[in-house]
């Protein structure tokens, strides 16, 4: 999966974070120097399309961050909840960085997609709607599955790792609460 093109969903969805997946160091350097570059010339624009296309840049260099604030911050991608706008409030945070590397099953072959939601709400049985798509300009799902969360409090990261190997890009498309919604 290629973690610097524009990313596919509905405006204005969140963006599919990066797959954690086990890359020798010499890939992981030719990938981040042809990044560097691209970022440079494409700065500005870039910039604007991130914010507003939902499109996301995250180096990770043998699954570590250097441990600086400024790497700390490619490797973790916030959406406030006013940004995700999901039927359930909540804000989306996507990582790059592998900690929820753990909660990946094996089955994944190309790894999982990691990211936390955080409610404004207490919501016992949280249901995070997912999609794929293997269109990187696409904004609707290919296939979509939507997981639960149990006992979920407000303002505390609710892990959501999800898998599809035959899907280039997945992504967080809703949250819901389905008792608070009745």
């Amino acid at each position: 999966m290629d973690p610097y093109s524009p990313l596919p969903g509905p405006a204005p969805q969140s963006p599919p974070p990066t797959r954690a997946r086990g890359v020798g160091g010499g890939v992981i350097a030719a990938i981040a120097g042809g990044a560097a570059a691209l970022f440079l010339v494409l700065l500005v624009p870039v910039s604007f399309a991130a914010v507003h296309l939902g499109q996301q840049f995250a180096v990770v260099v043998d699954g570590q961050a250097d441990g600086s604030a400024a790497a700390a911050s490619e490797l973790v991608d916030r959406l406030q909840s006013g940004e995700t706008r999901y039927t359930f409030p909540a804000a989306l945070e996507n990582y790059g960085d592998g900690r929820y590397s753990g909660l990946c099953p094996a089955e994944y072959a190309e790894g999982c997609w990691q990211s936390a939601v955080f409610t404004e709400s207490d919501c016992a049985t949280v249901s995070v709607v997912l999609w794929f798509s293997n269109d990187p300009e696409g904004y609707e799902p290919e296939q979509t599955a939507t997981i639960e969360l149990h006992d979920v409090v407000p303002y505390e990261a609710a892990p959501v790792v999800f898998g599809n190997d035959g899907f280039e890009y997945g992504w967080v498309a809703d949250v819901l609460c389905p008792v608070a919604e009745s």
